[in-house]
Parts: structure tokens; sequence; C-alpha cells
């Protein structure tokens, strides 16, 4: 966060008290709670595009289109196939990844159709990691709606070949090979 709300200090726990009670961050929370039912429905639109090992495409366009419907710069998928976007901050600070993989361990024909039990949504995938797409997407509308500006570039990464004879070829391209090799600083795994 801009001015120095995540400035190191001798004290982490002072960081984290001022970064805990930024105005900004309970704002944050706040839209992401009244959020809810957008990312409910962004989760059943992605979890019912079938996306099985090495057929994660279609699921990689729809994902890169709501990236791009989020204003983020340097929207693409990549060689691999995975669909990102970047948030640009200030540049004073380390590039950081947030990653949320694509592919299902479903096979291809598997019926996805997202049923609701009270609160609950249930199909193949919708957890594992479908979930996880809409939070970065909800991420990303709390980031604006509070008006957070971040020191560092974020770069939301919707990545391919998670499960299973996936290996991990998305990551290992992004980190190996693709446009950010070697500028990653920082990653988190939703």
């Amino acid at each position: 966060v801009k001015d120095g709300a995540c400035a190191s200090t001798s004290d982490p726990q002072a960081t984290v008290d001022r970064v805990a009670n930024d105005p900004r961050l309970k704002m944050a929370e706040q839209f992401i709670r009244s959020d809810h039912d957008r990312m409910i429905r962004e989760i059943i639109a992605l979890t019912e595009i079938p996306a099985p090992p090495f057929m994660e495409g279609e699921r990689a366009r729809a994902f890169m289109a709501m990236l791009k419907e989020h204003g983020l710069t340097s929207v693409e998928i990549d060689s691999e196939g995975n669909a990102m976007g970047l948030r640009k901050g200030t540049g004073n600070g380390p590039l950081i990844a947030i990653a949320a993989h694509l592919d299902t361990v479903f096979p291809e024909g598997t019926k996805i159709k997202v049923k609701k039990e009270g609160t609950r949504l249930l199909a193949p995938g919708v957890g594992d990691d479908t979930r996880g797409l809409a939070v970065m997407l909800g991420i990303i509308r709390a980031l604006d709606n509070a008006k957070i500006q971040t020191a560092s570039d974020i770069l939301f990464v919707g990545d391919v070949g998670e499960e299973g004879s996936g290996d991990l070829r998305g990551m290992k391209y992004l980190f190996e090979k693709g446009p950010y090799k070697n500028k990653i600083k920082m990653f988190i795994s939703l």
C-alpha cells in the first residue's frame, strides 16, 4: 500500500497493525462482502466452462475477458495458455503474482452443471480452483473500489496445467520462459 502502510519497520507488529487499521483496507473488506453475489455468479459461469487438462482454452479466454473488463493492462494468454493481466502500481515495489489455476482434474466429457444446496455450490472443479479465479476478480474490484494504489505491479494469473499430468506446466512456463521470467519477486497461489 502506498504512503508507507507496508514499509518495513523494526516492529513487524506495528506494520501489521498499521495495515489492518488502514481505512482503505476496511473499505476493501466491506466491498468484498457486498460483492459476494457477483463472485458467486462468476464462480458458476467459469465452472460451467469445461477445462480438463490440456483443454483449458475456452475457460482461459473467458477469464481473460473478465480481466479486461477490470481495466488491467497487458491482458493476454501466453504461449502456454495462462490468462493474465497486470494491475499497475506506482513502480516502487517488486512484481507480485497472484494465481489460481484454470484446469480441473476431471476428464473431457464430464458433465458440469453447478447445483446450489443452500449456500453450497456443487460441481466438478467449483472449489478447485474456479473459486480462486473469482476471488482474484473480487480482489481487483476491492482494490479499485477502495482506491488502493499499490507500490508493486500485481500480475493476476489464471494458470494452466496444475492438475495431474499437467505437471504445473503453466507455472513452469511463467517462471522459466514467459515474459515475466526473472521478474516476479513475490507469489501468492489461491
